[in-house]
């Protein structure tokens, strides 16, 4: 597991470095007010993308485990099938109320379309890439995911730094890429062996029942990461937008830190839990998770002193205010990869009803304090508001995880 975290932890940097290293162009060409319509359609996919995905790769990745290579091959033909269907279905409500959401987001029809596609892209190339974690192939993985990467940012330093796009060519160079590499994954995945068309009935089911009670806890998720920039955008403008999206792209340089390490660790946990585990293996788990804890402290530390100059010797001036909303960030992610290691019992057991209550409560929260917040301290509400969320939702899925699957989180008691 140590070595795979490691690859996952190395291609993360390097996939998050890369448009990390453009961010003194891209923020010497782009406006606060640019960075904020790119936050918006970014929001708008995040959402449309949790109704047309209907977490369909995570029922493959468990999937995975449970079936045989003849049964994952039809499971994954029906998961594209309902990705069709569920496509289908959100496009014509958009189309249908492409006014309302245009005034909201400042973006015009044809982006919501675009919005669309992209959202439809990434669920494809996801499922393809859940596959590789699923076969502990972190370097097809991370190749893969590097190799994207690399193509949008050439096409952004082409459409936005060479033809002077502004946004648009940010958002350009995201539609052509994710598009591009959807068909790649489709491809991959028939040559792979991982396509049977044969249609099931109860394999539809299966997913819908998966994935529909998910629908909130993902929905929760994007008002925590992504819905909140919506209010900012209608409260304050597209350039207070821009500004907390700079430095929330700074702070998520966490994220690359907790995301590597879930990917290796999902495999490890899942193939454990598949097993009998003792009670000294339990232990052995929860000593573990507190060694993971204290280590996610110990980096938001650090990492918040490394922004400091990062901002200042990196980032163009006029988003210097950007770097009040690194700390924040950085603890918000890093309560998101407590709870990572947590929410890992409740998946593998299926326990998703009581997990989307908690989800979508925790991001209620978030939304009101967000609107409250937002009056009284203008755009750093929107961090405020999230810290607390995220540290209540943590919490209340750290408990509910111990009632799915009991372990010794008080260890000392056992000799």
């Amino acid at each position: 597991m140590l070595k795979n975290s490691f690859i996952y932890i190395i291609a993360e940097i390097i996939n998050k470095g890369i448009p990390f290293l453009l961010l003194p162009l891209l923020t010497k060409y782009l406006t606060p007010y640019d960075y904020g319509i790119i936050a918006s359609f970014s929001s708008f996919v995040g959402m449309v993308t949790i109704f047309i995905g209907l977490s369909i790769h995570g029922a493959i990745n468990i999937g995975f485990f449970k079936y045989s290579k003849e049964k994952l091959k039809i499971y994954i033909a029906n998961a594209l099938y309902l990705l069709g269907i569920s496509f289908s279905v959100v496009f014509l409500i958009v189309a249908l109320f492409k006014t309302e959401i245009s005034n909201k987001l400042l973006l015009d029809s044809e982006w919501l379309y675009l919005g669309l596609f992209v959202a439809l892209s990434q669920t494809i190339t996801l499922i393809n890439l859940t596959l590789w974690i699923a076969e502990k192939k972190p370097k097809e993985y991370s190749l893969y995911q590097i190799a994207q990467t690399f193509i949008s940012t050439i096409m952004t330093i082409v459409f936005v730094i060479g033809y002077h796009y502004n946004w648009q060519g940010q958002i350009i160079s995201l539609v052509i890429s994710s598009l591009s590499f959807a068909i790649l994954s489709l491809y991959l995945l028939h040559s792979r062996g991982y396509l049977n068309f044969s249609y099931s009935v109860n394999d539809i089911k299966e997913l819908l029942h998966f994935g529909v009670p998910l629908i909130p806890h993902q929905l929760s998720g994007w008002i925590t990461i992504s819905g909140d920039r919506i209010l900012l955008i209608s409260m304050i403008g597209a350039s207070a937008t821009g500004l907390f999206t700079v430095g929330y792209q700074i702070g998520m340089i966490m994220s690359v830190l907790v995301t590597a390490f879930h990917k290796a660790w999902n495999p490890y946990i899942y193939e454990k839990l598949g097993k009998k585990i003792n009670i000294y293996d339990k232990v052995k788990l929860v000593k573990f998770t507190y060694l993971y804890f204290i280590s996610i402290v110990v980096i938001v530390l650090i990492l918040n002193e490394v922004g400091f100059y990062i901002f200042k010797y990196w980032i163009d001036s006029k988003f210097e205010d950007s770097y009040h909303f690194v700390i924040y960030i950085l603890i918000i992610y890093g309560l998101n990869g407590m709870y990572f290691m947590v929410v890992s019992y409740i998946f593998f057991f299926k326990k998703t009803k009581q997990l989307a209550m908690i989800s979508f409560s925790s991001s209620l929260i978030h939304l009101f304090l967000s609107y409250l917040f937002i009056q009284f301290y203008g755009a750093i509400g929107v961090a405020y508001s999230g810290v607390i969320s995220y540290f209540v939702m943590f919490v209340s899925v750290w408990y509910y995880s111990n009632k799915v699957y009991p372990l010794p989180w008080l260890f000392w008691r056992y000799k």
